[in-house]
């Protein structure tokens, strides 16, 4: 979770109408009629339906579980990536629904609008500057980063902190925040962590996410065969000189984006520089897919038939368990630690273990 205080949000602050109130406001009022008339959706895609379609033949993708590499049948791509309910909270106390379907609404009026630019995207070869589409992009990009599973369980893992020790992790994470500001980053908009979670999905995109993709240096590279997708398909790639074991977030040196099985989008950290050839050979491309799985929450989509995700294998993303008896013979330093690791995202491999080659050794000159 990211502070948002008034006076530093002016500084990196993305404006854009897909962020405003009124468009929120609009998304509420096409959810409510639609409610009113039965026709509300319950299926909440985390990963959007039309980025889907594009893996699909006759309809269907193929899910393949990252740790297991088992590979499921053919299943409709709209059947996928998805949860009931997503996007609906039960009041405090209550067992009924909060009306918060508004957001699948929300998202897909984006999605719906930036179909038409991964078009462009995926009829592109070379370096993207297009100001206007990178816009828009940035917006579906960074609600693509923050709407899935894995950070919606970071920002409720932070949310439900002790006050005390999300204080000390919150001045970590952004020191330059005096007192105040750090009061007012703590403020709660609302009261159910879920909800407070929702309302982040939103900020975390306006404060920092959509900037920092946008200032990078866009380009999209022809692969030489079939690329596949995943759960959590905008991919940080720390990148050397860091080993397999670092997840550096936003600073990572490149951002990958699978557009189509034969395109992906690459968005280079500043001071880094996109050089040719734009069209990957096979090696190239099966590094692309194993950043793909490798950035995986849980399962990768592909074309049915291509048998990409079962070939490749990773390390299962490390899990840690503490229970309160352990937790209290930890020092606010060790807590302080373990919640950073809760909240950030983590790389599959450890301290000194032995991974893949970064990919693309030319992004990183």
């Amino acid at each position: 979770m990211l502070p948002h205080p008034r006076d530093l949000r002016a500084q990196t602050c993305f404006e854009h109408e897909w962020l405003s109130e009124d468009f929120i406001a609009e998304s509420r009022r096409v959810s409510a009629a639609a409610e009113e008339s039965g026709n509300s959706p319950r299926k909440h895609h985390f990963v959007p339906k039309m980025h889907l379609k594009r893996w699909a033949m006759s309809g269907k993708v193929q899910r393949t579980e990252v740790e297991t590499r088992y590979v499921h049948n053919p299943q409709p791509y709209a059947e996928v990536a998805q949860k009931p309910n997503f996007y609906t909270l039960p009041r405090t106390g209550s067992t009924m629904d909060f009306p918060m379907k508004w957001v699948e609404t929300h998202l897909g009026r984006i999605e719906t609008a930036c179909t038409r630019h991964l078009d462009v995207l995926g009829n592109w070869t070379g370096v993207f500057s297009d100001a206007a589409v990178k816009r828009d992009l940035s917006v579906f990009l960074g609600l693509q980063v923050t709407r899935t599973v894995s950070n919606r369980n970071r920002y409720l893992a932070l949310i439900q902190a002790p006050s005390q020790q999300k204080r000390r992790v919150m001045k970590r994470l952004h020191p330059q925040l005096t007192s105040a500001q750090l009061d007012e980053a703590m403020q709660k908009q609302h009261s159910d962590p879920k909800e407070e979670a929702l309302h982040l999905l939103f900020e975390n995109v306006r404060w920092p996410v959509a900037h920092g993709l946008y200032q990078r240096e866009w380009a999209v590279y022809r692969t030489a065969s079939p690329i596949i997708t995943c759960d959590d398909p905008v991919i940080f790639v720390a990148g050397p000189p860091f080993g397999r074991e670092h997840s550096l977030g936003a600073e990572s040196a490149a951002v990958l984006y699978p557009v189509d099985p034969f395109h992906v989008l690459v968005m280079l950290r500043p001071g880094f520089s996109h050089r040719g050839p734009y069209r990957l050979n096979r090696s190239e491309t099966e590094s692309i897919n194993i950043e793909v799985v490798a950035g995986a929450d849980r399962g990768t989509f592909e074309r049915p038939g291509d048998a990409i995700a079962c070939a490749i294998t990773v390390p299962p993303r490390r899990q840690q368990q503490l229970d309160d008896e352990a937790a209290a013979l930890l020092s606010d330093s060790e807590l302080d630690r373990l919640c950073m690791q809760d909240i950030s995202p983590r790389s599959r491999w450890t301290q000194g273990s032995t991974g893949p080659a970064w990919p693309l050794p030319r992004w990183y000159r």
